[in-house]
C-alpha cells in the first residue's frame, strides 16, 4: 500500500492531489487495521446510504505531506 500511495502522490501532484481517502464499511475491522498501519488516519464515520451502502462506513485519509515525511533520507 505504501508504494501505491507514494506513486499516486508523485504522479498526480501536478494535478493537485493532496489527500487520498480510504473508505470501508464500519464493521470491517481488518480494513481499519490495514488503513491505520499504512498511515491512513481515521477521519470520520460516514453515515449509511441505503440501499447501496446499508451500513455506516469509516473514512481514513492521508495527506501528501505524510508521504514525504516518511521517505526523508536519514
Amino acid at each position: 500500500m505504501e508504494a501505491l500511495t507514494v506513486w499516486a502522490f508523485e504522479v498526480f501532484a501536478a494535478d493537485g492531489l493532496v489527500r487520498i481517502d480510504l473508505l470501508h464499511e464500519g464493521d470491517d475491522d481488518a480494513s481499519c487495521r490495514v488503513a491505520e498501519k499504512s498511515g491512513y488516519a481515521f477521519a470520520e464515520v460516514v453515515p449509511a446510504f441505503p440501499p447501496s451502502y446499508p451500513l455506516d462506513g469509516h473514512r481514513h485519509c492521508r495527506k501528501r505531506l505524510d508521504t514525504t515525511e516518511r521517505h526523508r533520507p536519514e
